[in-house]
């Protein structure tokens, strides 16, 4: 008895060792393209019966978008020789290779599994490498049509698919794909440009952020400034406005050599009120980086709100004379305060009864004027037609104030 149930046993194990295909695989190895396979995989996955037909399955539609793919770049490398014009199905040719690089991921994601004697032993996938590593240039080749002509859609999903084939486990290792990519920062910045016009700013910040790793260092810059836009876009509550500081802190760590992340930041804190970290900033970036000006304009901007105007004199004092931006506001700003420090003076020294002066404090008042119409003038020098700051009208004032008539005149 023991012996029939042990050959019983043998013949079951036999049968399944032994079996053929499953009625759904047939279906699908006999699809006549690709559309067809794909979509027998879509209604009768399930119905495979194990890990390898599924691999199977998942080449044969691989088999089938590589065919429709070689057949329109055929015709298009021909037309390129030879000087012809033969009709190109760009549009079958692009989905063909979107369907084949999809196709050999999941073909290895099953490929990979181990077999029935639980061995890892993969029959597609150096095949599969072979012949789709190449279509992701020839993908990425038809994007600059699609982002000329602003389709934002088509060319997000193949700068999309081209990226995230680059981080699977098919691709893993594979020289000019998951490393050595001359092309990735090109495929990162468009693709993030591409997502940002579609409003879909969680996925333009997640490709700009791969762009800001390019060793192109303007494509590194354009794509910082991208995932700065972005992440500004996400902003619509309080508590996206910490996830937001978050991000920037986090940036901030990663990249501290570019003072527009600190600039931001910064910002950041100064909206949310936080004057304690505007400071804290300032003075780590100043210990860091001893050449930065900026963190000193901010420092002044935080005392002049606070009306702290000899300690923001103090602080634009410490800026780098030259002809930047940051030069110019720190300029403008001391001229305010020192105007306003004039202004609070005169109104705590005018005799209320007299609307006058002492001849000692109006001659202060003077001098605490003149001192403000240094730096104003030098903001008209640096921005003369006021692009950036406005000094006219307050200089017209110091003029008027102390007696200067003809500038006065001059500026109206």
């Amino acid at each position: 008895m023991k012996k029939l149930m042990m050959m019983a046993m043998m013949l079951v194990a036999s049968a399944t060792a032994f079996a053929g295909d499953s009625d759904a695989l047939k279906a699908i190895l006999k699809a006549k393209d690709y559309a067809e396979a794909q979509s027998l995989i879509n209604s009768s996955l399930s119905q495979l019966a194990n890990d390898a037909e599924k691999a199977k399955a998942y080449n044969k539609l691989v088999d089938l978008a590589c065919e429709k793919f070689d057949k329109e770049e055929k015709v298009k490398l021909t037309n390129a020789a030879m000087q012809k014009n033969d009709p190109v199905d760009t549009d079958g040719m692009i989905a063909a290779a979107k369907v084949a690089l999809q196709g050999a991921m999941e073909c290895d994601k099953y490929d990979q599994l181990p077999n029935e004697k639980g061995k890892v032993a993969p029959k597609f996938h150096d095949k599969n490498i072979a012949r789709t590593k190449s279509m992701r240039l020839s993908l990425l080749q038809e994007t600059e049509k699609l982002v000329n002509a602003q389709k934002s859609k088509e060319a997000l999903e193949i700068f999309d698919l081209y990226i995230g084939t680059s981080k699977s486990d098919f691709f893993k290792d594979v020289d000019g794909v998951s490393k050595n990519d001359p092309n990735m920062g090109y495929a990162a910045f468009y693709g993030g440009q591409s997502a940002f016009r579609l409003e879909n700013y969680v996925k333009a910040k997640e490709l700009y952020k791969v762009g800001i790793r390019d060793t192109n260092k303007q494509i590194s810059e354009y794509s910082l400034e991208g995932v700065l836009q972005s992440m500004q876009k996400t902003v619509k509550s309080a508590a996206d406005s910490t996830q937001y500081i978050a991000e920037l802190i986090e940036l901030s760590n990663e990249m501290p050599q570019y003072e527009r992340i600190y600039a931001i930041l910064s910002e950041a804190y100064l909206n949310k009120g936080d004057k304690a970290k505007v400071i804290e900033l300032a003075d780590e970036r100043v210990a860091k980086f001893p050449d930065s000006s900026l963190p000193y304009v901010y420092k002044g901007i935080l005392y002049m709100n606070d009306r702290k105007f000899d300690e923001a004199i103090a602080e634009y004092a410490k800026v780098k004379a030259d002809n930047s931006p940051i030069y110019l506001n720190a300029v403008f700003n001391s001229a305010v305060c020192k105007y306003n420090k004039a202004s609070e003076f005169n109104e705590a020294n005018t005799d209320m009864r007299t609307g006058k002066m002492t001849p000692a404090n109006h001659e202060k008042f003077i001098n605490m004027l003149k001192d403000a119409q240094v730096d104003f003038e030098k903001a008209k020098e640096l921005d003369p037609e006021q692009k950036t700051m406005k000094w006219q009208y307050l200089l017209h004032n110091v003029y008027t104030l102390t007696g200067q008539t003809e500038k006065a005149a001059a500026l109206e």
